[in-house]
């Protein structure tokens, strides 16, 4: 009895694989290519079997690739087919042979159909090619970094428009104008209408500043139910006069920032994830953008707090809201924003990447993107964490003329640096403040790298500045229990005078936030960007006040506040409603006999707004509200309730709304 040969896959492939020029001379041309497909096939079924070999149970559900007759690089894929017209029968073929079907080999009596082997033609995969990994090869040197001219050549003075505001309204309007307003108004009133056509809500810009008055406020006095706020007992006057309950419940349905027609779904060519949102983040970050910068700059991330339930939520433990939407801004040293993004999982798509930008990675491509509103060649400073330096963006934004600073992960650097690890640096017995300093070259650009023993080991690279000159900083020691002096190098001060912006922003927003629940997650970017916003605004008026050398400015509650009273009284009021007042209001307006504190003084903007400043007569004769003026009138203006004189002789009321 003759003792099966058992093949292993080398065979089986040998015997499948029938190449152009072979041992069974077959000559595989073009012309009568499909009788020669079709021999092929039967040398290969009756190769298998008269091998008596037991195929493997998946052979007819895989795919099998032949060479192409045409091309070696093209591939014919053999897969089964259940035709009648195409099968034999398996009782025909000798005894010795088993079954080709492996389902059929429990039963071998029963005659079996073998599937004939059907060619199908590849469709052609679009692979995108992986960015290859950087060769960080780099010789580095200990020696003392020589640094370069790093002299400010930028304009950070402000010029018009911004050196004519005067009232925080302007400021504020400057970022949140007419045009993105009456968007914002139009595409809500047709979101309302693809809503529930039976029932549209026309939204007016007025409507939508008002709208904007009850959010500010609500980040000074914070409530923990928003209708808190029209209560008789704990609500607020201000936002009582602004607008009612039942149109901000309704306006807040319908604020909409995007046409719902215009979307891509997922899986569709131009899909965007920040659809909803995208007009106003554009136009906001065009504001921010033109704005001059200041000479040091740095870039983090900051966290739009929220436990919703969506796909851009992020996770951030060194955070103090852990949870949130993640932005990466891009900051001065006072706080300001001049760019930002939302982080959307897309980050590295090359789609975002300007034909002149090379890819550097994830976490180095937002540095770019955020750098593009830079100027070049004017020696502005960046500032970043470890999640961003890298040796190649160092390089490539020295090139462009913008130096950076910023914590590096030793892997980062490459292998030839030799680095103490925190271990070795213990056993070594190395004092606190102790540091050493290396130096390569990264694409012609000197690249300093910088090691410094605090209470743990941290490493620093930069474009402009090196260890030297070290200076003494003030550490407290456990062991003495007192504060003592430890050496630190010069690269330090750099990184600890100027990389706190985007923190410092942070508890700007935190003083006064704006805390509204809502269940629409582009709506809670919306109150962010509007405290964002809001606060652009007052550093800006700092800075232009700063500039004219004016010492006395207002706080942000104070600046807050003026303009949340400004976009209130601004256009025409709301209207009364039929019936008695509440007593609540009546005694609001038995205090508004007496006399009023200057803070009362309604605002320049709505003074000169020229919308209802109606004349009424008092019977009470009261003190002339116009400064120079000590004259007293019966004469009250309607809308800002101020006494003006407006007699033959005096016209007081002419010149207090001119």
């Amino acid at each position: 009895m003759s003792r099966r040969k058992n093949l292993n896959s080398d065979d089986i492939q040998q015997f499948l694989e029938i190449p152009s020029g072979s041992e069974d001379d077959l000559e595989l041309s073009d012309e009568d290519s499909d009788d020669d497909l079709i021999r092929i096939q039967d040398l290969v079924l009756n190769e298998v079997e008269t091998c008596h070999e037991v195929l493997q149970d998946d052979f007819f559900d895989e795919n099998v690739s032949i060479p192409s007759p045409r091309s070696s690089s093209s591939m014919l894929v053999i897969q089964p087919t259940s035709s009648s017209s195409n099968t034999a029968n398996v009782a025909s073929q000798p005894s010795t042979s088993r079954q080709l079907n492996p389902r059929s080999s429990r039963v071998a009596s029963r005659p079996q159909a073998v599937p004939t082997p059907r060619i199908i033609s590849p469709s052609p995969q679009p692979v995108r090619p992986a960015r290859p990994k950087p060769k960080r090869e780099y010789i580095w040197r200990k020696m003392d970094f020589q640094p370069p001219d790093t002299t400010f050549t930028g304009v950070d003075v402000l010029e018009q428009p911004y050196t004519t505001f005067e009232t925080p309204l302007q400021y504020f309007l400057h970022f949140f104008d007419d045009d993105l307003l009456d968007h914002i108004a139009e595409e809500s009133t047709k979101y309302s209408i693809q809503k529930d056509c039976s029932k549209p809500v026309l939204v007016t810009k007025t409507e939508l500043k008002k709208y904007l008055v009850i959010c500010l406020l609500l980040g000074l006095v914070p409530q923990p139910n928003i209708r808190m706020l029209w209560n008789s007992i704990l609500g607020i006057p201000l936002i009582i006069e602004t607008m009612t309950l039942g149109n901000f419940e309704k306006l807040r349905s319908v604020i909409h920032f995007n046409d719902n027609i215009n979307y891509k779904p997922r899986g569709e060519p131009g899909h965007d994830r920040l659809f909803r949102i995208r007009p106003l983040l554009e136009t906001l970050r065009k504001k921010c953008q033109a704005v001059p910068k200041r000479e040091t700059l740095s870039v983090d991330e900051q966290m739009c707090a929220t436990k919703a339930c969506n796909f851009l939520r992020q996770y951030l433990p060194n955070k103090p809201h852990k949870w949130g939407y993640k932005l990466l801004v891009l900051c001065d040293d006072k706080g300001f924003a001049y760019d930002f993004e939302i982080y959307s999982v897309a980050e590295n798509d090359p789609e975002l990447r300007l034909p002149d930008e090379c890819d550097l990675g994830a976490s180095s491509n937002i540095v770019v993107r955020l750098c593009r509103s830079v100027p070049r060649n004017q020696n502005y400073k960046i500032f970043f964490d470890n999640y961003y330096t890298s040796p190649e963006l160092i390089s490539y934004l020295a090139k462009k003329g913008i130096h950076t600073l910023g914590t590096v992960n030793k892997g980062r650097m490459g292998m030839t640096l030799k680095m103490p690890s925190q271990k070795e640096l213990t056993a070594a017995k190395r004092p606190r403040g102790y540091s050493e300093g290396w130096v390569a070259t990264v694409d012609t650009v000197p690249v300093p790298a910088v090691l410094w023993l605090d209470s743990k080991s941290v490493v620093l690279a930069s474009s402009f500045v090196g260890e030297q000159p070290k200076y003494k900083v003030k550490r407290f020691c456990k062991k003495r229990k007192q504060y003592t002096e430890v050496n630190a190098p010069n690269i330090i001060g750099h990184y600890n005078r100027h990389m706190g912006g985007v923190d410092l922003l942070d508890s700007f927003i935190g003083k006064h936030k704006i805390k509204m629940r809502t269940r629409k997650w582009y709506m809670r970017i919306f109150y962010h960007l509007l405290d964002v916003m809001l606060i652009n605004s007052w550093l800006l008026y700092k800075r232009v006040e700063t500039q004219r050398e004016n010492t006395k400015m207002m706080k942000l509650r104070e600046f807050r506040l003026e303009v949340a009273k400004a976009l209130c009284w601004c256009g025409p009021s709301i209207i009364k409603k039929r019936g008695r007042p509440s007593s609540f209001v009546s005694d609001m307006l038995d205090e508004r006999i007496k006399r009023k504190p200057k803070l009362n003084v309604p605002p320049k903007d709505v003074r000169t707004d020229g919308m209802e400043h109606f004349p009424i007569w008092s019977n009470i004769r009261k003190r002339c509200k116009l400064p120079a003026c000590k004259g007293k009138s019966f004469v009250i203006c309607q809308k800002c309730n101020q006494a003006l004189c407006l007699n033959k002789d005096k016209n007081c009321f002419l010149a207090f709304h001119k």
